[in-house]
């Protein structure tokens, strides 16, 4: 079975029996900043000095909201995420970076609690699988760059969990979140596991 079967059969199997239980449904959409990094990645970069640092970028996408009772409810996600890392390395004349960059398609799968009356709280937490769309190496040293496609590098796959939590103001969400990888991206099965690691602060409107 491949990834994309695979997380389609995933979705299947946790909404079928939402259908008849859910109260209502309702759905939006989401986007902000992601604070992406590879917590070990000076683990394979053998180079004195060296420091790693977030890489900033963005996400954004749609959810559905699958209400069942008392608050509670389950909403799948679709998420376009760019993820990586950047190393600084060398100091002096040497001096320069090393960028991972990746995109993802982030497709969490999360139990939320909705709570308070007006502007309202909730929090959320599940599983998220994530589908690898691209990946590259950005290399700046001595004032030359390269850029060099390492996708057949990187595991096409990543399984994650996520949480966080926010506010409604309407139909307005303001929202934050922490994923944690929990695969090895290396393909390279010799090399020190890399796993990833995103921050998330997204606005979102429900409809």
């Amino acid at each position: 079975m491949n990834i994309r079967a695979l997380v389609a059969t995933v979705c299947c199997i946790t909404l079928l029996p939402l259908g008849a239980a859910a109260q209502s449904v309702g759905g939006g959409v989401k986007g902000g900043l992601a604070l992406a990094d590879v917590p070990n990645s000076l683990d394979n970069f053998d180079e004195p000095g060296a420091s790693s640092s977030l890489r900033v970028g963005f996400a954004a996408g749609g959810f559905l909201t699958f209400r069942v009772g008392g608050g509670f409810s389950i909403q799948p996600e679709v998420l376009f995420t760019q993820k990586g890392v950047k190393l600084e390395v060398g100091d002096g004349a040497l001096s320069g970076d090393v960028k991972y960059q990746a995109d993802y398609l982030d497709v969490p799968i999360l139990a939320r609690v909705t709570f308070g009356q007006g502007v309202r709280g909730y929090l959320f937490a599940g599983p998220s699988f994530d589908i690898k769309l691209n990946a590259k190496m950005k290399v700046g040293i001595m004032g030359q760059a390269e850029e060099e496609d390492i996708s057949d590098e990187v595991e096409d796959f990543e399984f994650a969990v996520a949480f966080g939590g926010g506010v409604e103001l309407g139909p307005l969400l303001l929202e934050a979140r922490w994923s944690e990888g929990l695969s090895n991206l290396n393909t390279a099965k010799d090399e020190p596991e890399l796993k990833s690691r995103t921050i998330l602060f997204l606005v979102g409107f429900r409809f």
